[in-house]
């Protein structure tokens, strides 16, 4: 997609040594436009607060030449967003998220890679441990699974753990999920999910706005967490620490006026802790996804009910055409909570050796696990390869 002018006219301006986020949010503001910015002339920039050396090299920014005041990182930007689906926004162009313009100082220019509709879906933040615990892992799998199911496009932050669980979740219901980086588009962190990066684009969106090539330093991990929060309606804690990233991201919130919710866990389990502190500070303890959904069917106008969900997920996730029919039946009743032995056999009237059986082969094919006290799916939970 071209790059609009106001694109192109930020990216210059940002360039200009001192003129940071606060100072060009300043300007906007006051003078309404960046074209405004560039013709302000330099009287006026002085009398708006900027030092000398800013206002003078933004009256020689809007007196050079077009073609000498594109950087090598412009051009590169702008050969970028020459590919399909690759997008550069400024915040007055018409395809940049409406909810990030509510937050403090947005970012003026985002990348992004995808399909830009997505912006226009509800949406709800889900982000918790990178050393996520296999229930936390199924967690974040299967409440994504359910607002996808209901319509929402789910944001995270392609970190390991809760997130890639998350992505993954919303994947399977074949629904729309957007990864937030704190790298350059270019530059995908961790390795492992370039393909979990790539499949997120082809049917929702990845976002940055960091430059082309920025690497995953961490100064740019708190910046990337506001933006998760500032483009989601809620945010939804499913395991943290007490020192932990997902715990700024609900303080960005916060500040941003947006819900947050938070899954209890074990009292033993320390990433169970910073979910704890926030219900205990006035988080929402959730413990299904309709507990969300429910209240924001009136509030932000999710069209679908819970019955309705509930039967897309059970018809999503009782497709198992690769298995013959006694391993379907099992997978019936085998859902991301763990299930006994002892209740299987009751459901599916099966004696104990066929049931034992069956039970191995679907652990071979990776369908299910065996856990302490029973069974559970774990198909699609893992981070890609």
């Amino acid at each position: 997609m071209p790059i609009s002018s106001a694109c192109l006219s930020i990216l210059q301006l940002s360039a200009i040594r001192g003129l940071g986020l606060k100072t060009f949010h300043h300007l906007h503001r006051e003078l309404g436009s960046v074209d405004h910015i560039l013709n302000a002339g330099y009287a006026l920039l002085n009398e708006l607060g900027l030092k000398a050396t800013i206002s003078q090299a933004i009256c020689d920014l809007a007196c050079a030449p077009e073609s000498q005041t594109y950087s090598t990182e412009i051009q590169r930007a702008m050969e970028w967003a020459s590919f399909g689906r690759q997008h550069l926004l400024s915040i007055e162009d018409e395809n940049y998220p409406s909810r990030l313009k509510e937050i403090y100082c947005p970012p003026p220019v985002i990348y992004a890679k995808g399909r830009l509709s997505a912006f226009e879906q509800p949406a709800i933040a889900m982000v918790g441990s990178r050393n996520a615990s296999i229930a936390g892992a199924q967690h974040a799998f299967t409440f994504a699974r359910d607002f996808a199911l209901a319509g929402f496009c789910v944001y995270s932050g392609l970190a390991l753990g809760v997130d890639a669980a998350s992505h993954q979740g919303a994947l399977y219901a074949q629904g729309s999920t957007c990864a937030v980086l704190g790298t350059g588009l270019d530059v995908i962190y961790p390795k492992q999910h370039l393909k979990l990066a790539d499949e997120i684009s082809e049917t929702g969106v990845i976002v940055s706005e960091m430059n082309l090539g920025a690497k995953p330093i961490p100064a740019n991990f708190p910046r990337r967490n506001r933006i998760i929060s500032g483009l989601s309606q809620g945010v939804l804690v499913v395991e943290a620490s007490l020192k932990s990233g997902s715990l700024i991201t609900a303080n960005y919130a916060v500040e941003q006026n947006r819900d947050v919710f938070a899954i209890p866990g074990s009292v033993d389990n320390p990433v169970s802790r910073g979910c704890h502190a926030l219900i205990k500070q006035g988080a929402r303890l959730i413990e299904t996804a309709d507990d969300i959904l429910n209240d924001w069917v009136h509030d932000i106008g999710v069209q679908e009910s819970s019955e309705s969900n509930k039967s897309r997920v059970n018809e999503a996730l009782e497709t198992f055409e690769h298995l013959s029919s006694s391993e379907r039946l099992v997978m019936s009743y085998v859902d991301f909570q763990r299930i006994s032995f002892d209740l299987l056999a009751h459901h599916t009237n099966l004696d104990v050796g066929q049931l034992t059986h069956l039970l191995i082969a679907l652990e071979l094919k990776g369908e299910l696990c065996s856990v302490p006290g029973g069974y559970q799916r774990v198909k699609a939970v893992h981070s890609p390869a």
